[in-house]
């Protein structure tokens, strides 16, 4: 059997460019590449069924939850175990190579260290994915942009967003991008990104108007529910739109809500929501400001409240 490469990666812009930096990295060294998406919640079951040879886990955080499985997951694994990110790490990986740091993309710090491995026109992927990320403030991408007309590569950078958001749970497609970018081929060149792009962007337009007139504003929080778009850009708009220090996204899935959160400083939702799904036995945390969290129902006007308190306390 030949030499695998498996890469588990998130499936937003971030994680396909890291994933594509990857597979071109290794494209000469393994016979085969496999790409799948997975997230916070399902990256332990995912590992056990997917990984395969040598695995890389890229822009994937770890939910505390299952902290203790992850560890025992990847120190089992009998290939090499390389895990890339960028959200807050609460412990350590025996036995995995961690490349960890927050506030740069996992983009960029996937090609940082294999930059030896990649042509110097491969930042440009790595841009794509931090512009994408909001991670576009760092030394290295103002560096990297230097060689790039910075106009051209945001507007790929908001064409692989867009299409990537509009193609959602498509995950063939979108090894079908990570195929692409590996080539360092423009986002703009694959006609059905392109087509997808614009029609997200039509949805995100529609999505203003519909937040403006449907987000409920609790204490210093505002939020909708089930909006008819992205649930971050929704949490974006329910806060910035209605001035509050937080705004939330929320989808129901059953009994469930999924929910994307967003913050202006000095609000910590990663400190807010990990100690929550600590105390609370649910699923939770991201970034200071950018962040996600899985509840039952009826345990949202808790959230609610407790967050309220959380702000209070600033």
């Amino acid at each position: 059997m030949g030499k695998t490469l498996t890469i588990l990666a998130h499936g937003d812009a971030d994680g396909v460019c890291s994933a594509a930096l990857v597979k071109a990295a290794f494209a000469e060294e393994y016979e085969e590449v496999r790409i799948y998406f997975t997230h916070p919640v399902d990256l332990v079951k995912d590992f056990r069924e997917a990984a395969a040879g040598d695995v890389y886990i890229v822009d994937v955080a770890i939910d505390e939850k299952f902290l203790d499985e992850a560890r025992e997951a990847f120190s089992a694994h009998r290939g090499r175990v390389v895990y890339v990110d960028h959200h807050p790490l609460s412990a350590d990986l025996p036995g995995v190579e961690v490349v960890h740091e927050e506030g740069a993309a996992a983009s960029e710090l996937v090609y940082r260290r294999l930059a030896g491995k990649l042509p110097r026109l491969y930042s440009r992927v790595a841009l794509y994915g931090a512009i994408s990320d909001y991670m576009d403030h760092t030394d290295w991408v103002r560096q990297a942009l230097e060689m790039w007309d910075r106009r051209i590569v945001y507007y790929e950078a908001g064409v692989l967003m867009q299409g990537l958001e509009r193609a959602r749970k498509d995950h063939e497609f979108k090894r079908e991008v990570v195929g692409h970018l590996s080539r360092n081929g423009a986002p703009s060149a694959l006609p059905k990104l392109l087509r997808l792009a614009e029609e997200q962007a039509r949805v995100n337009e529609a999505l203003v108007g519909w937040v403006e007139r449907n987000a409920v504003v609790e204490g210093r929080v505002a939020y909708v529910v089930n909006p008819p778009g992205p649930l971050g850009l929704a949490a974006t708009l329910a806060r910035g739109l209605k001035e509050s220090p937080v705004g939330i996204a929320a989808e129901e899935r059953g009994d469930v809500y999924v929910m994307s959160l967003r913050s202006a400083p000095p609000v910590d939702l990663n400190a807010f929501l990990r100690d929550f799904a600590r105390r609370r036995g649910v699923s939770g945390g991201g970034h200071r400001n950018a962040a996600g969290a899985r509840v039952p129902k009826d345990m949202f006007r808790t959230l609610v409240e407790e967050l309220n308190g959380f702000i209070s306390r600033l």
